[in-house]
């Protein structure tokens, strides 16, 4: 192997180093990116939540609910959709279903 053939090795090794760099300076851009949005999703999420439990919380003292809404209340307090578009279905870590409490304790 010739010094002219080293140079040019050495010279496309740079160069594929510069794109590994630069592929992993837009990963971690990407990824900062998503990681914020998360952030930002949960913060949101928690505020939401926190205005559902505040609605139910307000909405338990103005009228009784019916046995029917007080069965489906239990279900869903068990982990389980009570709402037609996944009935039956288990809630994963007892998310909140805006679908199910809308039907519990919606308009009476």
């Amino acid at each position: 192997m010739d010094i002219n053939e080293m140079n040019d090795g050495m010279d496309k090794l740079s160069a594929q180093f510069k794109q590994m760099v630069t592929k992993i300076g837009d990963l971690r851009e990407q990824i900062n990116a998503v990681l914020e949005e998360n952030s930002e999703l949960k913060i949101e999420n928690e505020h939401l939540r926190d205005l559902l439990e505040n609605s139910q919380n307000s909405n338990e003292g103005v009228q009784e609910l019916s046995k029917s809404k007080k069965l489906l209340e239990k279900l869903y307090n068990q982990g389980f959709h009570v709402c037609n578009e996944s009935y039956g279905k288990r809630r994963l870590q007892h998310e909140s279903c805006i679908f199910c409490t809308q039907i519990i304790y919606g308009e009476r």
